[in-house]
């Protein structure tokens, strides 16, 4: 179990990881390429570092569950047919 928080990495840790927090991180105006931890990035641009996090999470989780839900193409091979099946008995 890895204890921490993604408010402690920098912001391009964070991308490096969760590559859906650059659009978020883009809306809120944080320079993904500072040395700061997102907390400090984020306090930076007036911004609660738990609402962020939990901003992105609920993204996160949104698509994943619309990815769930897309149909799955599949193909169907055609059924091998012996000579057998023809033949009259």
């Amino acid at each position: 179990m890895q204890n921490g928080s993604y408010a402690q990495l920098s912001p391009e840790t964070v991308i490096a990881k969760l590559p859906a927090a650059r659009a978020l991180l883009r809306e809120a105006r944080i320079d993904s390429t500072n040395r700061l931890r997102l907390a400090d990035a984020a306090l930076a641009a007036s911004v609660h570092t738990d609402e962020l996090l939990a901003v992105l999470e609920d993204r996160m989780r949104r698509e994943a569950r619309r990815r769930a839900q897309q149909p799955i193409a599949v193909t169907l091979k055609p059924a091998e047919r012996y000579e057998e099946e023809f033949e009259l008995v």
